[in-house]
C-alpha cells in the first residue's frame, strides 16, 4: 500500500533592516512598526510581547509570566525572569489528593510514566483561584523596558490597548481553544462575557473586544508597574480570590519583583556557543543534553537516522531524570546547577549510552561537585502540563537580539471582573503533594518549561530562537539547534522538519519519519509512540526565531496550529504600511 505524506513548510522572510516572528500577525506588526520608527530589539519585543497578552490572551497576558534573554550590539548577554511566584500563604499540603495517577499518553502531554503526579480534587491545582500565582509580566516587561530600551512604557502598551478597546477578528487556533475551554470558562463570571456572549463562544471572524483589559493597560501607561501590583489590579485580583478561598494576598503582589540582569547559562556545543536563561527554566536541561551530545559525532550517522535519533533519545532521557530528580526551589540551592551543565559531569552521563535504550537513572551531581547528597533531599518530582504559551523572538539593524517565552502556564479560567486579563495557573508548576524537590515553596518559582538562547559563533550573533508547547519545549529547541549546527539546516528547514520527543520512558516520534526508522528504535529497546503534526494540530512544540545569514535576517517558523508570521524591515525602511500581510495574516488584521 502507498500513502501520501504530510509536507508542513513555511518559506522564511529574508530582510536587512531587523525583525520580528511572533506567534499572531498583530503581535509582530506591532513590533515591526517599532523598528521601523527606530527602536531597538527591547523596545520591539516589550511592545510586541503586551500586543501578544491581548490577541492570544488565553496563552498569555499580564496574568502570566515568562522568561527573556537579550543580546545587545556590542553582544553583551542579560536576562529577565519573570515568572509567576507562589504566594506565601501557600503551602506543600495545600491540595486534597484524589488518590489516582495522571494519566499518559501524547493528548495528556504526559509522556514520563515514572515521574507522573497525583491528580488534586476538583483540578484545583490547574483551574480556579487556587490556582493563581502572582503574575511577573507587568513587572518583567516594563523592567526590561527601563533597562535596555529606549522608548516610554506609554507608547509601548498602545499597540495593546488599542487592539484590547477597538477588537480584532479572531483566527481559527483561538476559537478552537474557546471550545475546548468552554467548561472550564464558563464556571467564571468575568470570563464568559468576554469569551461567549450569550453562552456561545466566539467564532472564527467574530471579534474580541476587551474593555476591562484595555482599562487596565491604560491604568500601568498612566502609573507604571506600581498601578498594577499596588493598585486597583492587585486589589481586586486579591480580593476575588479571597472571596473564592485562595490564598494569594495583595502583600504578595506588592513583594512581586522580576529578576533583572540575571546570570546567563552558557554552553559550547561544537563551534558554537548557546546562552540561556539561569533559574527555573529549561534552559539547564538543554546544556546538559548538548554537553552530552559532544561525546557523539551524530553528524557522521545522518539526520533522522536510527542511531542518530538513539542517541539523541538516550541523551536526553538521562538530562531528563536530573531534571526531574535534582532540580526545584524545594531542593537545597535550588539544585546541583553548576554539575548539570558541567561538560565533565556530562561526559560521565555519555558513558552510560549504550546501542539499546536504557532506564535512564539519575546520575550523582553532587557527588560532582564534591558535596554529598543529604539523607533528607526532598524526593524526585516532575513537571506539569502546559497548555499556555508563546514565543517571540527580535532581531533588530545592529544585531541587538532578544528571545521571549511569556505563559499563563495553562489557563485557571479566572477573569477577575474589572481586571480583564485571564489569570494562570501557575501554582501548576509545583508538585502538588509534599515532600519533592518542586512541592510548594512560598515565595518560589516552580520548575517550568520556557527556554529562550540565543546562539553565537565566533562571537557573532548567528541564531535566536524559543518555542511553545510545555515540556516539548526544551526538546524542539534542542534538536533545531543540533539540526542546524550537526546537520547544515538553514533554521526553517531545522525547525519545520520532522523530531522526537522523550522524557524517561516513551519516545513520541513524528509520524513524518520513515517506518523503517519507527520499526529500528523498537528494535533498539525504545517504546515508541507516533504522532503526525497537521495544519490545526501540533503534538510537537512550535518554535520560532531568527537567524543571521550573508544577505541579512532569515525567519524560521513553525507553520502548525498557531498564526505565527515572520515580518521583516529593509534598511532604511521607515514606513510598513503596505506590508505584506499573507494568507491568513490578512484574515486577522483589524
Amino acid at each position: 500500500m502507498r500513502a501520501s505524506r504530510t509536507v508542513l513548510a513555511a518559506e522564511p522572510a529574508v530582510a536587512s533592516g531587523g525583525m520580528v516572528v511572533a506567534q499572531h500577525p498583530l503581535g509582530a506588526r506591532a513590533g515591526l512598526e517599532v523598528l521601523a520608527r527606530g527602536g531597538n530589539a527591547v523596545d520591539a519585543a516589550v511592545t510586541t510581547a503586551f500586543a501578544m497578552g491581548v490577541v492570544q490572551p488565553l496563552m498569555n497576558g499580564i496574568g502570566g509570566g515568562g522568561q527573556m534573554i537579550i543580546r545587545d550590539p556590542g553582544g553583551n548577554f542579560s536576562s529577565v525572569d519573570y515568572g509567576m511566584v507562589c504566594p506565601q500563604g501557600a503551602s506543600e499540603d495545600m491540595y486534597q489528593l484524589s488518590g489516582e495517577r495522571e494519566p499518559m499518553g501524547p493528548a495528556t502531554m504526559r509522556l514520563s510514566s515514572r515521574y507522573t503526579w497525583p491528580k488534586v480534587k476538583d483540578n484545583a491545582n490547574l483551574t480556579g483561584h487556587s490556582s493563581i500565582a502572582v503574575p511577573g509580566t507587568v513587572a518583567g516587561l516594563s523592567g526590561a523596558l527601563d533597562r535596555w530600551g529606549t522608548m516610554d512604557l506609554r507608547d509601548a502598551l498602545a499597540p495593546a490597548i488599542k487592539l484590547a478597546r477597538e477588537g480584532f477578528p479572531i483566527g481559527h487556533h483561538f476559537a478552537l481553544s474557546l471550545l475546548a475551554g468552554r467548561k472550564n470558562f464558563l464556571r467564571f463570571e468575568g470570563a464568559t462575557p468576554i469569551f461567549y456572549p450569550n453562552g456561545q463562544p466566539l467564532a472564527t471572524g467574530e471579534r474580541l473586544i476587551q474593555p476591562d483589559y484595555a482599562r487596565t493597560l491604560e491604568l500601568i501607561a498612566t502609573g507604571g508597574p506600581q498601578a498594577f501590583y499596588n493598585g486597583e489590579p492587585a486589589q481586586r485580583i486579591a480580593e476575588d480570590a479571597a472571596a473564592h478561598g485562595a490564598v494569594i494576598s495583595l502583600q504578595d503582589f506588592a513583594d512581586y519583583e522580576a529578576v533583572i540582569g540575571r546570570e546567563i547559562v552558557s554552553t559550547s556545543y561544537r563551534d558554537h556557543d548557546i546562552y540561556g536563561c539561569a533559574g527555573p527554566g529549561a534552559a539547564p536541561t538543554l546544556i546538559e543534553i548538548l554537553n552530552i551530545l559532544s561525546n557523539f559525532d551524530i553528524r557522521l550517522l545522518g539526520y533522522g537516522s536510527v542511531d542518530s535519533l538513539h542517541i539523541i533519545a538516550e541523551a536526553t532521557k538521562l538530562a531528563a531524570v536530573d531534571r526531574f530528580t535534582w532540580l526545584g526551589d524545594a531542593a537545597p540551592e535550588g539544585g546541583p546547577v553548576d554539575a548539570l551543565i558541567d561538560p565533565e559531569y556530562a561526559a560521565k552521563r555519555a558513558a552510560e549510552i549504550g546501542r539499546s535504550a536504557s532506564s535512564a537513572e539519575p546520575g550523582d551531581p553532587w557527588g560532582h561537585l564534591g558535596k554529598s547528597v543529604d539523607d533528607n533531599h526532598p524526593a524526585p518530582s516532575g513537571l506539569g502540563p502546559d497548555n499556555g504559551t508563546t514565543h517571540l523572538t527580535v532581531v533588530d539593524a545592529n544585531r541587538g537580539a532578544v528571545s521571549l517565552t511569556q505563559t499563563l502556564h495553562g489557563y485557571s479560567g479566572v477573569v477577575t471582573p474589572g481586571v480583564g486579563a485571564m489569570m494562570n495557573n501557575g501554582m501548576g508548576w509545583f508538585y502538588p503533594g509534599s515532600g519533592t524537590v518542586n512541592s510548594v515553596t512560598p515565595g518560589g518559582r516552580g520548575v517550568h518549561n520556557m527556554v529562550p538562547v540565543i546562539v553565537e559563533q565566533d562571537g557573532q550573533l548567528k541564531s535566536a530562537l524559543g518555542g511553545s508547547g510545555g515540556r516539548r519545549i526544551w526538546t524542539a529547541v534542542l534538536q533545531s539547534i543540533i539540526h542546524m549546527i550537526d546537520y547544515g539546516m538553514t533554521l526553517q528547514e531545522a525547525i519545520q522538519t520532522p523530531r522526537i520527543h522523550v522524557e524517561s520512558d516513551a519516545v513520541l516520534v513524528d509520524g513524518r519519519f520513515d517506518t523503517g526508522v519507527i520499526e529500528g528504535l523498537k528494535r533498539n529497546g525504545h517504546e515508541v509512540i507516533t504522532a503526525t503534526p497537521r495544519y490545526d494540530i501540533a503534538p510537537f512544540s512550535e518554535p520560532n526565531g531568527i537567524s543571521v545569514t550573508d544577505v541579512g535576517f532569515e525567519s524560521g517558523l513553525s507553520p502548525v496550529a498557531k498564526p505565527t508570521i515572520a515580518l521583516g524591515l529593509e534598511k532604511g525602511e521607515t514606513d510598513i504600511g503596505g506590508v505584506d500581510m499573507p494568507g491568513l495574516a490578512n484574515d486577522l488584521m483589524p
